[in-house]
C-alpha cells in the first residue's frame, strides 16, 4: 500500500518531496527516476506542482477513513466540463476512445490545454483518430512550439482581438516620447492665445522684441521690470488716487518743479522730525521776528568758529541774536551752545517747510498732512511716484525707439503697465510669436515623419497643433497611446502566430478562425506518451488537464503525472478490470476522485462520489458521441 500523510515536521514542501519519493519508489524505470529528480528540483526552487500538492492533500485527508460504502449514483445535466471546474481529480468509467475523444473536444471548446497520455501509442492513436473534425485541428502530437507564457499571451491577444485592432496591422506610429506631452502643448497654446486676449498695442511687442539683438532686448526687459516693480509699489487704484493722477502729469513733464520741491521738503521734514524725536523740545514764549533764521545761522557759525557767548563787549551778531533767543527754550533752559542754537534753527526751518508743504499740496492737488504720521505717508508716496515716473519715462523712450518705424507708444500709465507686462511675458515665456513658431515647428516635424499608412490619430494631433487646440491634441495624444498599444499587440500576435504556425500550422489556422467567432474555445490537445512526459516534465503552467488512458493498468508511480497539470482525468475503458494491487486508479479512488460513469448505450453518465457520502454529490452527464 502507498504510505501517505505527513512524514515529518520540516515543512509542507519537505513533506511533498517525501511524497514524491514514495510515489517514485513504486517504479524502477528511467522515466520515473527522471521525473522524480525534475519534480524535486521544482519543489526545492519553491515552485511545487499544484496538481501533485492537491493529490497529496486529498490522500492525507482520506487517511483513517473506512472504505467507501456501496455507490449510489445520481443523474445530473452538467457536462464533464462543469465537473472539471469543481474537481481536480476525476475518473471516467466505461469510456471508449470515441467517448474520450468527445470529452477532449468538450474541454477544448472550454479553452483548456489538455495533455492526453498513455503507455500504449495505439491507445493515443485511437483517441486522436476519433476526434471530431472541428477539434482535430487543435490536436498535436506533442506540446505546442511556444513557451507557456507565449502561448498564454497569444491566446489573450486572439481572444481580445477587435476589428479596430486588426486594422492597425502595418501601421507605423511615432515612437513613445516623440510627441510632446499634452501639458507642454497646453502651455504653448495658452501663450499663443495670448495675442487674442490683449490689446493690439501689447500684441505688437513680441514681434518687435524678436527682431532686437539680445543685448538691446535685455536692456528693454530691465526697464520693463523697473516699471512693473515701481507701479506695483503704488497702492491700488481705489486708494490714494492722487498718486496715479500726479504720475500721469509727471510723465508729460507737468508740475515737475513744484513736485521736486515737495519731494525735498517732505523728506527734510521727516528727517528733522525723526532726529528731534529723542531730543529736548523747542518752544517760544513770543513769535520770532522776521529774518530770525538768518540771524540764528550767522550766530551758529560764529559759535562754531570759536566765538564765545560773552556778557560784556558783545559783537553785532551777539547783539542781533539776543532778542531772538530771549523767548526761546530748549527743553527747560535757554539756548546757549551751538547745539542748542542748531535745535532752534531746525525748529524754525521745520515750520517754514510745513508752510511750503501746505502750499505745495494746494498747488498739486494733494491731501495736506495733518500730523506727523500723514506727513511720513505723503513723503513715502512722493518717493514712490518719483520712482514710477523715472521708470515710465525710460520705458516711453525705449519703446519709441524699438525700431525705426516703431508703432508703439506709451501715452499714459495704463499703457505703460500693459506694455511692461507684455515685455516681461515675452522675456519669461517666449511670447506668443515664439509659442506659435514652436507649435508650427512641432507640427512640421510630425508631418515630415508621417507616412502614407499613418493612423488618423496622427493627423488629428498635427491638425490640433496647427489650430492651437490643446484639448484636441490631448485627445489625439491619448488615442495615439491606445493605438500604439494596439499596434504592439497586433504585431506581437502576428509574430506569435507565425512561430506557432511554423510548428503547428493547423492549430494556428484553427485559433485564428475561432478567435473571431468563439474566442473561448482556444484550447489545445497534446498527445504525448507517458514515458516522454515523465522523462522531460513540461514547464509549469504548460497544461490545465492531464488525461491518462488505461488508468487501471498503471502503477502508483504514474501518479507523478499530476505534476503535468493542476487537474487529472483518469480514463477506464469498458473492458478494463479492476486490479487487486495498488494502482493509479485505486489511489485516485482513495483520494475521493469524482467518478463519471458512462452509460453503456451512450445515453448519459452517472456521477459517483467515493467518500462515503460525506462529500456533497457533484453529478454530471456526458454524451458519448
Amino acid at each position: 500500500m502507498l504510505d501517505v500523510g505527513p512524514a515529518n515536521q520540516n515543512g509542507e514542501d519537505h513533506d511533498l518531496a517525501v511524497f514524491v519519493d514514495r510515489l517514485a519508489a513504486a517504479g524502477s524505470d528511467p522515466a520515473t527516476a527522471s521525473a522524480k529528480q525534475q519534480i524535486r528540483r521544482s519543489i526545492a526552487a519553491g515552485e511545487p506542482p499544484p496538481g501533485l500538492r492537491r493529490l497529496a492533500e486529498a490522500l492525507a485527508a482520506s487517511v483513517g477513513e473506512l472504505p467507501p460504502p456501496q455507490r449510489h449514483p445520481a443523474e445530473d445535466s452538467r457536462s464533464i466540463v462543469a465537473a472539471m471546474r469543481d474537481n481536480t481529480l476525476v475518473v471516467l468509467e466505461e469510456f471508449d476512445p470515441a467517448a474520450v475523444a468527445g470529452a477532449v473536444a468538450a474541454l477544448l471548446a472550454d479553452g483548456r490545454r489538455v495533455v492526453v497520455t498513455a503507455t500504449d501509442a495505439g491507445e493515443l492513436g485511437a483517441v486522436r483518430t476519433a476526434m471530431p473534425a472541428d477539434a482535430a485541428a487543435r490536436a498535436l502530437d506533442g506540446l505546442p512550439p511556444l513557451t507557456p507564457a507565449e502561448l498564454r499571451e497569444l491566446r489573450r491577444l486572439l481572444a481580445t482581438s477587435t476589428p479596430e485592432r486588426r486594422a492597425r496591422a502595418g501601421q507605423e506610429l511615432p515612437a513613445d516620447g516623440l510627441l510632446p506631452a499634452p501639458h507642454e502643448v497646453a502651455a504653448l497654446c495658452a501663450q499663443a492665445d495670448w495675442n487674442n486676449s490683449v490689446s493690439n498695442r501689447a500684441s505688437m511687442v513680441p514681434a518687435l522684441l524678436s527682431n532686437l539683438d539680445p543685448e538691446r532686448r535685455n536692456a528693454v526687459t530691465s526697464v520693463a521690470r523697473c516699471v512693473s516693480r515701481s507701479l506695483g509699489a503704488l497702492p491700488p487704484r481705489t486708494e490714494h488716487t492722487w498718486m496715479r493722477g500726479l504720475l500721469s502729469h509727471l510723465i508729460y513733464g507737468q508740475n515737475r518743479a513744484p513736485f521736486d520741491r515737495m519731494l525735498e521738503d517732505t523728506a527734510q521734514a521727516v528727517a528733522v522730525l525723526d532726529r528731534a524725536r529723542y531730543l529736548p523740545p523747542v518752544s517760544f514764549s513770543a513769535t520770532p521776528p522776521p529774518g530770525a533764521l538768518d540771524v540764528l545761522r550767522r550766530y551758529r557759525e560764529y559759535l562754531e568758529s570759536g566765538g564765545r557767548a560773552r556778557s560784556y563787549f558783545r559783537n553785532s551778531v551777539q547783539r542781533e541774536v539776543r532778542a531772538i533767543l530771549a523767548p526761546a527754550r530748549v527743553g527747560p533752559r535757554a539756548p546757549e551752545t551751538a547745539d542748542d542754537v542748531q535745535r532752534v534753527i531746525e525748529h524754525l526751518e521745520l515750520g517754514e517747510r510745513r508752510h511750503r508743504i501746505h502750499l505745495g499740496c494746494m498747488e498739486l492737488g494733494l491731501p495736506t498732512p495733518r500730523n506727523e504720521s500723514e506727513l511720513s505717508e505723503l513723503a513715502e508716496g512722493l518717493v514712490k511716484v518719483a520712482a514710477a515716473a523715472r521708470s515710465v519715462g525710460a520705458l516711453r523712450h525705449d519703446v519709441l525707439f524699438l525700431a525705426p518705424d516703431s508703432p508703439l507708444s506709451v501715452p499714459d500709465v495704463e499703457s505703460a503697465e500693459e506694455i511692461a507686462g507684455a515685455i516681461l511675458e515675452y522675456a519669461d515665456h517666449g511670447g506668443a510669436i515664439m509659442a506659435e513658431r514652436r507649435l508650427d515647428s512641432i507640427a512640421g516635424e510630425l508631418t515630415a515623419r508621417g507616412g502614407a499608412d499613418q493612423p488618423p490619430e496622427y493627423d488629428h494631433a498635427v491638425v490640433a497643433l496647427r489650430k492651437r487646440d490643446a484639448n484636441a491634441y490631448a485627445a489625439a495624444f491619448d488615442a495615439l497611446a491606445g493605438a500604439r498599444r494596439d499596434v504592439h499587440d497586433e504585431n506581437l500576435q502576428a509574430t506569435l502566430l507565425q512561430r506557432l504556425g511554423a510548428g503547428a500550422p493547423e492549430l494556428a489556422e484553427a485559433w485564428t478562425a475561432l478567435a473571431q467567432k468563439d474566442p473561448a474555445a482556444l484550447g489545445v490537445a497534446s498527445f504525448v506518451p507517458v514515458e516522454a512526459l515523465l522523462a522531460a516534465v513540461p514547464p509549469a503552467d504548460s497544461a490545465d488537464v492531464v488525461l491518462v488512458l488505461d488508468a487501471s493498468e498503471l502503477g502508483v508511480e504514474r501518479l507523478l503525472l499530476t505534476a503535468i497539470a493542476p487537474r487529472m482525468v483518469a480514463v477506464v475503458a469498458p473492458d478494463d478490470q479492476p486490479s487487486d494491487t495498488p494502482s493509479l486508479l485505486s489511489v485516485l479512488r482513495r483520494a475521493s476522485a469524482l467518478v463519471i460513469r458512462r452509460e453503456s448505450k451512450g445515453g448519459g453518465g452517472r456521477v459517483v462520489p467515493l467518500n462515503g457520502g460525506n462529500r456533497k454529490t457533484a453529478p454530471a452527464s456526458w454524451a458519448a458521441t
